[in-house]
């Protein structure tokens, strides 16, 4: 009997508006204004910059490493400030949260670094008992099955018990059923078809509340 669902964050339950705005705008124009480049030649330099790490090293998930290789005079704290009036739930997440609140415990489980899930979640903190960082709380930059299986062990919870809902099908879907959860993936853009997958998250409600 499932008794914990297990959520991701961006691209789930928020847009990814906030965290575009931090590592897009937000560390290319500080570039700009510390070296005295144009925006798009900071841009440029910083993107590729990113990709010389690339998404399979920690670094890549550290903004503390990139304010700190950049030598931008500003906290991760300042930065995240600027942009939090961009973090923006989808449409259907307060409610689809409040109704599967009524019957499970909810968790989210996000390869976002601590410090984006405290300011993401700011104003959805009450629907949740606990938050999980693959980067931050595991050293993982993906989350691997293991990471499932370390998330259920630290919710004193058998795989069973355990459902995942994201937006990635590999990391959302195939990582948490090879650990023993049941999932659904959450297909936004409508391009898959399948029992397991749903649109939002009130469809996601509706198909875990028919099967229980």
């Amino acid at each position: 009997m499932i008794r914990i669902i297990s959520l991701d964050m961006d691209g789930t339950l928020i847009n990814s508006k906030f965290v575009d705005m931090v590592w897009m705008q937000g560390i290319p124009e500080l570039c700009s204004k510390e070296y005295g480049l144009d925006f798009h030649v900071a841009k440029e330099f910083v993107v590729g910059e990113y990709m010389k790490i690339g998404s399979d090293r920690i670094e890549w998930y550290d903004l503390q490493y990139w304010l700190d290789k950049f030598q931008l005079g500003v906290s991760k704290g300042e930065l995240l400030k600027k942009y939090e009036d961009e973090i923006e739930p989808y449409s259907e997440v307060p409610e689809a949260l409040e109704l599967l609140s009524e019957s499970f415990n909810l968790v989210v489980a996000s390869n976002a670094a601590r410090e984006f899930i405290d300011v993401e979640l700011d104003g959805l903190n009450q629907f949740f008992s606990k938050t999980f960082s693959a980067t931050s709380d595991f050293n993982e930059v993906k989350k691997s099955p293991l990471v499932y299986q370390a998330i259920c062990r630290e919710l004193k919870a058998e795989s069973f018990e355990v459902l995942h809902i994201g937006d990635h099908y590999i990391y959302d879907y195939e990582s948490p059923r090879e650990a023993g959860l049941d999932a659904l993936f959450l297909d936004r853009k409508n391009n898959r078809a399948g029992r397991e997958v749903v649109w939002d998250l009130r469809e996601a409600f509706e198909k875990i509340s028919g099967s229980i």
